[in-house]
């Protein structure tokens, strides 16, 4: 029993250590390219990593999330004719969005900043990432924690390599940064592709009807749920860059890279908590569930006055970090830290629905939150300007957070307000 509690704590941390290193290259490339890229290029950069991702909801219509699931209930065989069937569908659905992003380029281009030729690019690159995601996910459930690791952090290593070599020394500007991801994820997607196929994880479908319902029915309806995330975390971006220019998508960039680095603390945190919370939910103790709830209110207490650290503190970092050009970002990095924050104290209620199986509510708010986002980030930006699109963040993930937090307490009710009585009780002033 020991030795399972202590493999499952070494893979966890060789887990949270890939995740920290995968998201700090891209931070740490932050002195380097403020520094020769203007801000209009850092723009297109961040709208071309934009609509990869977006994309990345079509490419493959979403089907590789089934891929973990069935490895534990199927056999050998049919699971590598589910794999190849789902390989099938990823080659389909890519075509198909080449096609339509090659009819819509000119519309596309003048919404995203991003060059048609381009656009193609992020539509193989949305799918080679999915190869690379379908690998990982075995690598996961097959417990194989380092290679995991290894395989994550090679990829960003050689995308951050690749773009520091391609701007620095070949000059190439923002096509060099987007180039250089293109290489890393178009490379270990091959490497993704080479490596199943040695494995016999991809094997001719000779059920490949029912393999291919059963992939759909599970990838198409996560695809609304999927969009709607984006249009929370994702739509100011466009927005930034239809109403106010490139340059300004990239000065938020910039502020959001910033803070960014309290959600990775709130992610990594939610990876060892959630276990924790999950294994105690199922013993009906009240005082235990009452240290949960005042630990709760502890977190949320400090998620929120990191998040004021790190606001008050943005002048300083940025002039450590970026270059002139990008100063203007430190004003807006208050609203997104605080975004980030009401995105923690989320993790730490939403692990009440993912115990009840509540996910299709959970969906539903997440759907709202995105849609209402739209509107809100359009008219605060038409009014404040780039802090406009911060603030619509900040307010959005609060929803998100609150009404979260209201759906939880519904399914699965915890002593929120009798722990603040009983706290102010046991201490009077």
């Amino acid at each position: 029993m020991s030795n399972g509690r202590s493999r499952l704590a070494g893979a966890a941390a060789v887990y949270l250590g890939a995740n920290v290193l995968n998201a700090a290259i891209p931070f740490l490339l932050l002195p380097v390219l403020t520094r020769v890229l203007t801000p209009a290029d850092y723009g297109t950069v961040a709208m071309f990593a934009l609509v990869t991702t977006v994309l990345g909801a079509f490419t493959g219509l979403s089907v590789q999330g089934a891929v973990a699931v069935r490895y534990f209930q199927l056999s050998r065989e049919d699971f590598a004719e589910f794999v190849a069937t789902c390989a099938g569908v990823l080659v389909a659905s890519t075509a198909a969005v080449a096609c339509l992003v090659a009819v819509a380029g000119a519309p596309l281009e003048t919404f995203t900043g991003v060059p048609r030729d381009w656009l193609l690019v992020a539509v193989l690159v949305s799918g080679l990432q999915f190869v690379s995601n379908i690998r990982l996910s075995l690598l996961q459930v097959q417990g194989e924690a380092r290679k995991y690791g290894v395989f994550q952090v090679g990829q960003s290593l050689l995308n951050g390599v690749a773009s520091l070599v391609l701007v620095l020394v070949v000059h190439m500007a923002w096509e060099g940064r987007a180039l250089g991801q293109a290489i890393a994820v178009m490379l270990f997607g091959g490497i993704a592709a080479w490596w199943l196929k040695l494995d016999g994880m991809l094997r001719f479908p000779r059920r490949w009807r029912h393999h291919l319902g059963d992939a759909l029915k599970f990838g198409v309806p996560l695809i609304p749920h999927v969009l709607g995330g984006l249009l929370v975390v994702a739509v100011d971006r466009f927005v930034i860059t239809r109403e106010l220019g490139l340059a300004e998508a990239g000065i938020y960039m910039v502020a959001l890279q910033l803070g960014q680095g309290l959600g990775l603390v709130t992610e990594a945190f939610n990876r060892a908590y959630a276990p924790w919370l999950m294994h105690r939910l199922a013993a009906p103790d009240r005082a235990l569930r009452l240290l949960v709830v005042r630990g709760t209110y502890l977190y949320f207490a400090i998620v929120m006055a990191l998040a004021a650290i790190v606001g008050l503190a943005a002048p300083l970092i940025l002039d450590l970090l970026v270059g002139d050009a990008f100063r203007e970002a430190a004003g807006i990095v208050i609203y997104i830290a605080l975004g980030f924050a009401f995105g923690g104290c989320y993790y730490m209620v939403t692990n009440y629905l993912f115990y009840e199986s509540k996910t299709a509510p959970l969906s539903a708010i997440t759907i709202g939150c995105g849609l209402a986002n739209v509107p809100l980030t359009y008219l605060l930006v038409r009014h404040n300007g780039l802090a406009g699109a911060a603030q619509a963040f900040m307010l959005t993930q609060a929803a998100s957070f609150l009404l979260t937090w209201w759906l939880a307490n519904k399914y699965h009710p915890m002593p929120w307000l009798s722990a603040l009585r009983t706290a102010g009780a046991e201490n009077p002033t």
